[in-house]
């Protein structure tokens, strides 16, 4: 539903520089040459770091001082403490060309994988010595942080593994819910509900992890950014994580670059200042400029329609009220056949082969000009997904609610006539 005559809702004008569907001769001839370089990683042929880059290796996730604020003396902001002592430290894991290879189709899911490789690309400003490096770690990260298992594994057994993972969501902590306009989903963070005490920091970082990856699946076609709402509703120090802090603040900035579309910082209260003072100069500038401050609801609603809203709360104009749906006996007994999850992995492999072929095949000539093949066969990624994902994902929360289902993304909203 678009928004009302007397909306205050301002519709934002999405770049398209640089986006798939929109490059030039030259920008197609930078992502050829990527092509290139990437290939050289992949089969072995170029030599690169294979370890773990210091930002994500045993990466420390409680350095706080007693005031709440991080401790800078001890520890680098996004790294493991300086303090530990390199034997302390377990091996670091070495990483090969065709493992990154793999691990790159299974990022890929059913986008473009040229959509994937141009976030790289547009986040170092087409210098693809940076970008390359970028992406190689940000696969090295999610091998390191082991994604897998958040979308293999239902949310009992991420509660078993992880306490109180379920809790996050019972409360409503953290979850995805609508879109604007344009498309682009949205992820509310209740920062009143979070103290850092009652779950292990873990958890915490687990349940960000997944949250970002059920995001992916919620973006429909043509959306590649998503909205972020922190409400700082009744926030106070107790409800700092600097922890959660760092995580997002990477988690944007290296490994899912170009993904944040408008951070909004909802009613902050006066103590937030102080902190964000702190935060402030961390930020990379194309994140920082996606900060967005709205001192109320009227504010909310320019960035927001409120058709797109609650009503609790934001004085929105929807009739929904979040709620935590359980896990229902038989929702994953797909990922239980092995043969059809077998025979669907194959077929995925093999459109994976065949795009490879005809992407090595485009780069031997870089000319800047498009091929409409490679397009076509990445059409064909999401509607196989669609049928692979059962096999490979647990069901979510957003698929109970009817939202990511069959490949498709179908938020409902119950407006209020005014």
């Amino acid at each position: 539903m678009s928004a009302t005559a007397n909306s205050t809702y301002v519709a934002p004008v999405l770049p398209t520089d640089g986006r798939l569907g929109h490059l030039t001769q030259e920008q197609t001839v930078k992502l050829q040459q990527f092509w290139v370089r990437l290939y050289d990683i992949f089969d072995g042929k170029t030599p690169f770091d294979q370890t773990a880059p210091s930002s994500f290796k045993g990466q420390a996730r409680d350095e706080e001082g007693g005031d709440g604020t991080p401790a800078p003396a001890k520890t680098g902001w996004f790294g493991r403490s300086k303090a530990t002592s390199e034997s302390a430290v377990a091996p670091a894991p070495r990483f090969t060309g065709a493992e990154l290879h793999k691990t790159f189709w299974k990022l890929t899911m059913m986008d473009h994988p040229d959509l994937i490789v141009l976030k790289f690309i547009r986040a170092r400003k087409w210098v693809l010595d940076d970008a390359l490096k970028m992406f190689l770690n940000a696969l090295k990260w999610r091998i390191v942080e082991r994604l897998d298992e958040l979308v293999e594994l239902s949310d009992v057994e991420l509660d078993a593994k992880y306490p109180k993972f379920i809790e996050q969501m019972r409360i409503g902590k953290g979850y995805l819910r609508g879109a604007d306009p344009l498309g682009r989903p949205m992820s509310v963070v209740n920062t009143r509900l979070h103290h850092k005490a009652d779950q292990p920091a873990e958890t915490i970082h687990r349940f960000t992890l997944y949250t970002m990856e059920c995001g992916r699946t919620v973006l429909p076609v043509g959306s590649e950014t998503v909205i972020v709402i922190f409400d700082l509703s009744n926030f106070g120090l107790d409800n700092m994580d600097w922890g959660f802090v760092r995580l997002f603040v990477q988690c944007f900035e290296s490994y899912y670059p170009e993904t944040l579309g408008v951070c909004v910082v909802h009613r902050a209260p006066f103590v937030f200042w102080g902190l964000w003072k702190l935060i402030q100069p961390l930020l990379d500038p194309v994140v920082a400029s996606k900060f967005v401050f709205t001192r109320n609801n009227a504010e909310l609603h320019k960035v927001v329609p409120r058709e797109r809203l609650p009503i609790i709360h934001y004085e929105g104009l929807d009739d929904w009220k979040y709620e935590y749906v359980p896990a229902v006996a038989g929702e994953n007994d797909c990922m239980k056949d092995t043969a059809k999850k077998e025979e669907l992995l194959a077929e995925r492999h093999g459109i994976e082969a065949r795009f490879d072929a005809l992407t090595r095949a485009w780069i031997k000539n870089i000319d800047g000009k498009n091929n409409a093949e490679r397009d076509e066969i990445a059409k064909e990624f999401r509607e196989q997904y669609t049928r692979l994902s059962p096999y490979v994902r647990a069901a979510s929360l957003y698929k109970r609610w009817g939202v990511a289902v069959n490949g498709e993304v179908n938020w409902t909203y119950n407006v209020k006539s005014q």
